[in-house]
């Protein structure tokens, strides 16, 4: 009885597990939605990195339907209160493809922030993490954001109170005014030329990496 109660258990593990969302893709994934924070809501560089650790954590933690917005969703609120200034973390919890970014359907996990944007549009080079963050925060009990300075937000971006989104031109419309041609690249300097595609944003994260590596 015993050996049958541990094969059920082993077998439940292996299928919640088949439904994770694997590393490569949670990564991919954080990146897209961090990304478009970082655009509408104006954050700071620290802010940007941390915000993208913290979002993927909470997709990595994602398996079944229950965690969508259970203990995990939760633990992902309460990490963005220590990094998001309070008018940041207030327009946030208004935006739902930001404070919900997945949903379920067709047995599925759906991110629905790519109801808003087309799926290879960048505004920002890639955060440090996302060349070297493994999601190891999300094993602490305490907070790893917790007391720490973020810098202030990105004020050539901030945005502000407007009317309906338009995925063509996301803020033409828009809850948040978002300035289009301009990408507001970390630390609020604009680069000419309008969005990148990922590959781009992936190398612009890339060079600054090794520019500030070569400084020191």
């Amino acid at each position: 009885m015993k050996r049958f109660i541990l094969t059920m258990v082993a077998m439940i593990t292996l299928g919640t597990a088949a439904n994770a969302i694997s590393y490569k893709s949670a990564r991919n994934e954080a990146f897209f939605l961090t990304d478009k924070m970082a655009y509408e809501l104006g954050l700071s560089d620290d802010q940007y990195n941390a915000v993208f650790e913290i979002n993927m954590d909470y997709i990595m933690c994602i398996s079944v339907y229950d965690d969508l917005f259970g203990t995990y969703w939760t633990r992902r609120n309460n990490e963005l209160r220590y990094v998001l200034t309070p008018a940041q973390y207030n327009l946030y919890i208004t935006l739902e493809y930001f404070y919900r970014p997945i949903s379920w359907n067709n047995k599925k996990f759906v991110f629905t922030i790519y109801n808003r944007y087309p799926k290879d549009r960048f505004y920002r080079a890639a955060p440090p993490g996302y060349q070297v963050y493994k999601g190891s925060n999300r094993y602490f009990d305490h907070s790893a954001y917790n007391g720490r300075a973020f810098g202030a937000p990105d004020s050539k971006s901030q945005p502000k109170p407007g009317g309906s989104v338009s995925k063509s031109q996301p803020g033409s419309n828009s809850h948040p005014s978002v300035r289009e041609p301009g990408v507001i690249q970390p630390g609020g300097n604009k680069q000419p030329g309008g969005p990148m595609t990922k590959k781009q944003a992936v190398n612009a994260g890339k060079q600054r990496m090794n520019d500030v590596n070569r400084r020191h």
